[in-house]
């Protein structure tokens, strides 16, 4: 994008989460004249606001009376949908719309990238990737939907980017990855792209853009192994003849790998992002025994099955991160070991619970608190299906009740989960500030914590 291109032309910043004040500091930093129209349905922080200047002009309100058609170039954050009708009607009249990780990519031809996507273990994976990368003396810098926004990067000398995209990234994305990775695919964020169809292509364009690069899969993940059924030049993990799990082993078909997994990592889905991480090491070469040695070394990320704290005999564990049916169910079995507690409910998107009874049936907590906005309907799919827990289903007003229930509910030796199922928004800011809000109920602080990771 040239300084020309943009002369007379309307610019708007649609949406002010972490990507949208980065595109702004980026075009701030690119081209400090121009005018920049910034529009959020809600009023950002006063601290924000204040930052602005003469250029600067903030539009608040519901996005159909922003008039979106008068723009000339909008990017698009996130969090806003292209399939809601202002955005749509504002294409329809002619509006370029973009996006920061378009700029990115735009403004950064030639890096080697790893784009990682999937309906659940994306962070995770990709951090593992990250950490294994430079166990191998490699140069790594980790951004786009995890850590820092790819618009606040400008790292120099940089062998492999890793980069996690969701789907919201995805649906309009036009750059091609040096490796593709797709870990898994599931019914998710139906409200945002309107149908499960929809999500599944926009989720799927990661593997159409990589065209004739390395794209890395899950074997294990029967709607993947339909869905890419025609092409015929896919790295499987989870597949015998290739990097694999075999009980509480990873295998190189039929070697296993000298690895540690750090208790920090616990349940099956985490030992099959160890084998996506290392069938990415694999595929571009690198040495796969020393990234395996290297596992033991990663630091859990925030927020994802994060032990907060224990007291009096009972484990506290922030799983807030997880914001569908299928991200609670690894939950619950990577924690069957012990007496759970489980802390359901969010935001209300409309998802069937039934297909994950079962998964509830082979991990059943020993009781079940539900929070709004969906908690409840959740327990009514498991009551439904002849469920029961030892110490009773249970409905509450909001988080905070829901600790000081699960402490009471919860024997010594058992774990107090908050593992929602739902994503946050209506209660929360989003998951990091429900995990925090969830630690602090519980008598611990992750502030601290949080900050040293980055994540704060």
């Amino acid at each position: 994008m040239r300084k020309a291109d943009l002369i007379g032309r309307k610019v708007g910043i649609l949406g002010l989460g972490r990507e949208g004040r980065a595109a702004r500091e980026y075009m701030r930093s690119v081209f400090p004249e121009l005018e920049l129209a910034l529009i959020c349905e809600s009023p950002p922080e006063r601290a924000f606001a204040a930052q602005l200047g003469e250029k600067d002009r903030l539009i608040t309100g519901p996005l159909s009376r922003a008039r979106l058609e008068r723009f000339d170039l909008l990017v698009r954050s996130p969090g806003i949908s292209p399939y809601r009708p202002s955005v749509q009607a504002a294409m329809q009249a002619g509006v370029e719309i973009t996006t920061a990780s378009n700029l990115w990519f735009t403004a950064h031809p030639g890096e080697k990238t790893i784009c990682v996507s999937g309906t659940k273990g994306k962070s995770t994976t990709s951090a593992l990737i990250a950490h294994a990368l430079r166990s191998c003396a490699y140069r790594v810098r980790l951004a786009g939907n995890i850590g820092r926004p790819l618009l606040s990067c400008n790292d120099k000398d940089v062998d492999w980017w890793v980069i996690e995209l969701s789907s919201f990234q995805l649906v309009d994305l036009e750059t091609k990855p040096s490796v593709a990775v797709m870990l898994n695919l599931s019914e998710d964020h139906l409200d945002w792209h309107g149908s499960e169809r929809v999500y599944r292509r926009d989720k799927l364009r990661l593997i159409e853009l990589a065209g004739d690069s390395p794209v890395i899969a899950n074997a294990a993940d029967p709607v993947l192994v339909d869905a890419l059924s025609a092409r015929t030049d896919i790295t499987w993990f989870n597949s015998n003849s290739g990097i694999h799990v075999e009980g509480s082993s990873i295998l190189d078909g039929e070697e296993v790998l000298p690895l540690r997994v750090p208790e920090e990592l616990p349940g099956a889905h985490n030992l099959a992002n160890i084998a996506a991480a290392l069938t990415v090491l694999k595929v571009i070469g690198a040495d796969v025994l020393q990234a395996a040695h290297g596992i033991d070394s990663f630091q859990s990320l925030p927020h994802r099955l994060q032990l907060v704290g224990a007291r009096d005999g009972v484990r506290f564990v922030n799983d807030s991160i997880a914001s569908s049916p299928v991200a609670t169910a690894a939950a619950l079995e990577a924690l069957s070991a012990r007496p759970v507690t489980l802390i359901i409910g969010g935001l209300d998107r409309g998802l069937d619970w039934t297909p994950y009874v079962r998964a509830f049936k082979s991990a059943m907590p020993q009781a079940v608190i539900a929070i709004p906005d969906n908690g409840i309907r959740i327990i009514k799919t498991l009551q439904n299906a002849g469920l029961d827990a030892e110490h009773g289903f249970h409905q509450v007003a909001g988080l905070a009740e829901a600790v000081e229930l699960a402490e009471k509910l919860t024997v010594r030796g058992g774990v107090v989960l908050l593992s929602p199922g739902a994503p946050s928004f209506g209660q929360f800011a989003d998951y990091r500030d429900r995990g925090r809000q969830f630690a602090r109920f519980c008598g611990f602080e992750l502030d601290a914590k949080l900050k040293a990771a980055g994540q704060g």
